[in-house]
């Protein structure tokens, strides 16, 4: 199926959020009944993939819609306006897509279903044992904080390999490999009870001696891309992955905004004979709160702009660069916290009822910045980095 097949045609971007539109009321609409749920609706599911949403970044002669990394930015963001969950755990999902270009072509292929590949899992790799076996590797072992596994048909297991039942070392460095299996064969665990981010399923999920073929497994870390020379293939891993959870965050701070204005053309708060609009603290929130997001739509975009285009230039990806995306990434979603704390701050009881959006939105943006990828720890690399020093981490 082509990209005109599936309605997308030349003005790919617009289209595609012009159905997001669309959907805005159904994923609204069932926001509180997913927090329930610990994972998102049928109909939410059911509408996401009616719109191609979840093949984002699937090849078109696959049948996916072929976006690039930033307008895939721009697809979760636009998302996330109307539920951060629902935004999160699309990128997750979206984002198999990714690790399936890591196994060539044709075991990429057999993974795409309708011209989506939905893939849950986890990078980390100290969870679970990988022994080899004839054809492949037998796994064992949890796969925490499994994002969208209630939806998927696919589960990523990252694990270090174990020769012997001993953890192998090659050349002094840990042999790690990631697989791919299906999700049918992992178990979900009942684990994820969170304050925000309730609707993301992002329990662990336990495999014990599950096979998978060599075919479908890659090194862990900054495998390349095994495909022709394009430009994901000039990204590495790391680089790929490292702005769409920030634009969760961002999106969500937009939403907030929106609700907020709601709010305040509507609301008269006690002891008051005004409109919380005509309020000066409340004109000064909105205010600032629309400067700062502005400032983190517009951070998070030059910064995934920027990887693509070096991915382009075929120029190779310094330590100076990674650890600049993710300040980018980590900057972007701290603005958007920011934001939306102004706005909870100023919007009184109809803000802290649980469940309200503004409330809902408070909470997911503080739970995505305590993310491994997100969250303030990551200064600190990029300052080591920036300082020629180690980076003493594996993630930049």
């Amino acid at each position: 199926m082509t990209k005109q097949d599936a309605g997308v045609g030349d003005d790919n971007l617009k289209a595609v959020l012009r159905r997001i539109d669309e959907l805005g009321p159904v994923i609204a609409g069932d926001a509180a009944k997913a927090e329930e749920l610990g994972h998102l609706t049928d109909a939410v599911v059911d509408g996401l993939r009616g719109a191609g949403l979840f093949g984002a970044l699937v090849p078109a002669d696959l049948g996916g819609l072929d976006l690039t990394l930033p307008e895939s930015i721009e697809v979760f963001r636009a998302v996330a306006e109307h539920d951060a969950s629902t935004a999160w755990t699309l990128a997750i999902l979206a984002d198999g897509a990714l690790f399936g270009r890591l196994l060539g072509r044709e075991p990429f292929a057999e993974l795409v279903v309708d011209g989506t590949t939905m893939i849950a899992g986890s990078l980390n790799p100290l969870t679970a044992a990988a022994v080899p076996a004839k054809g492949g590797y037998r796994l064992s072992g949890t796969v925490n904080y499994a994002s969208g596994s209630h939806h998927a048909d696919w589960l990523m297991v990252a694990a270090w390999v174990e020769r012997d039942g001993i953890r192998s070392v090659v050349d002094g460095i840990p042999d790690l490999i990631a697989g791919i299996i299906p999700i049918g064969e992992a178990t979900i665990l009942d684990t994820w009870s969170p304050s925000g981010m309730r609707a993301t399923g992002s329990d662990d999920c336990r495999v014990d001696d599950v096979f998978v073929a060599q075919r479908f497994t890659f090194p862990w870390g900054d495998a390349a891309t095994r495909s022709d020379d394009d430009v994901w293939s000039r990204i590495p891993l790391l680089v790929q992955i490292g702005g769409a959870l920030s634009a969760t965050a961002v999106g969500a701070a937009r939403g907030a905004l929106r609700s907020f204005v709601d709010l305040a053309g509507a609301k008269t708060p006690s002891a008051s004979f005004d409109l919380l609009a005509d309020r000066p603290q409340a004109q000064l929130a909105a205010g600032e709160a629309e400067g700062l997001v502005f400032a983190a739509e517009a951070t998070l975009a030059a910064a995934v702009e920027d990887v693509w285009l070096q991915g382009e230039s075929g120029r190779l990806f310094e330590p100076t660069d990674r650890a600049r995306l993710r300040a980018r990434a980590v900057t972007a979603t701290r603005l958007a916290a920011q934001a939306v704390d102004l706005l909870h701050e100023v919007g009184g009881m109809s803000a802290v009822a649980e469940g309200a959006p503004l409330e809902r939105a408070w909470r997911d943006v503080h739970t995505a910045t305590q993310h491994l990828v997100l969250n303030s720890a990551r200064y600190e690399v990029t300052g080591r980095i920036l300082l020629g020093r180690d980076p003493g981490s594996p993630v930049i």
